[in-house]
């Protein structure tokens, strides 16, 4: 089968995990020839390139990219993309680990479809890891089923070089979410990504306590609130995640019925339903942070007038 692959990961500060993900890249069921492996450093201050250097010898198709300083993710995504050669383009995370197969499923699944999203799992021996994962990853969580589906997410995901190219890369300006702003971007143009249960990565982060998670819920939804009203026309986004108050108002029913959903969605979630109650205060976490960031908006915008 043709069609070369490249693999991005963009990293920053996290060589002592960073070495684990490389390693499973390193255990592919394909020969090396079929595809590279670039690592783009967004400005480490730890040993990131030592330990890239310490790897070679067991991932020869790698390259190593400096971004020189820290310029956020979406760039590091594009300085990746220019340095790959690869018909395809895939892409995971410093705190994932690939499964044997991945290269060669990823670069199948991309013969067929523009655009793939593959199943994130989660290690179960951390409770808050495993709720954590539930929270941010459930669309792709073990058990669904293959099929179109609404966004990708960039711990596991495959597009064709053209498609990025028409796309223009990755969104600069953002923090985070540059992978769900540019699936929102591939969907106005009339992509659909597809789902394929079988292309696995296990993400593994080294957030594994209450408060960083419950953080991380908070902040990321300080960005995604606002791509879903910016998309609202295609994500139908309804009127109560527009306004800060009514958002706070109804975050226990909001909740309440998307923690519902996620168990109801997906049978294999269900040997999991003790960890309910932690989702459920983490999608609480969402709608605050949300909340907050719509209001800072909205104050910004109005001392700009």
């Amino acid at each position: 089968m043709t069609g070369f692959i490249s693999i991005i990961i963009c990293t920053r500060d996290r060589a002592h995990i960073l070495s684990r993900a490389l390693r499973s890249l390193a255990r592919q069921t394909v020969h090396f020839e079929k595809y590279e492996v670039i690592v783009v450093d967004d400005g480490s201050r730890d040993d990131t390139s030592e330990e890239c250097e310490r790897l070679r010898s067991e991932l020869p198709n790698m390259k190593y990219v400096p971004a020189g300083e820290h310029v956020g993710t979406g760039r590091a995504g594009n300085i990746g993309l220019k340095s790959a050669r690869g018909e395809f383009l895939a892409f995971t995370d410093d705190d994932c680990i690939v499964k044997e197969d991945w290269v060669e499923r990823m670069t199948a699944a991309l013969h067929q479809e523009p655009i793939i999203a593959g199943t994130i799992a989660s290690p179960t021996e951390n409770r808050m890891k495993l709720c954590h994962n539930i929270d941010e990853f459930h669309l792709f969580s073990p058990g669904r089923k293959a099929g179109p589906v609404d966004f990708i997410a960039g711990a596991n995901m495959g597009l064709r070089r053209s498609v990025l190219e028409e796309l223009n890369g990755f969104r600069e300006s953002g923090q985070m979410c540059e992978d769900m702003e540019l699936v929102l971007r591939a969907r106005q143009k009339g992509y659909r990504p597809y789902f394929v249960p079988d292309i696995l990565v296990t993400h593994d982060p080294d957030r594994s306590a209450f408060l960083p998670v419950l953080k991380h819920a908070a902040l990321r939804a300080s960005e995604t609130v606002h791509l879903r009203n910016q998309y609202r026309s295609l994500l139908k986004t309804p009127f109560v995640i527009r306004s800060p108050l009514l958002l706070l108002a109804c975050a226990p029913l909001i909740a309440l019925k998307v923690t519902a959903g996620i168990y109801l969605d997906n049978r294999r979630l269900a040997r999991y339903f003790w960890t309910a109650p932690v989702v459920y205060v983490l999608k609480l976490a969402w709608c605050w942070g949300a909340a907050r960031s719509l209001r800072t908006h909205k104050s910004k915008k109005a001392e700009s007038q």
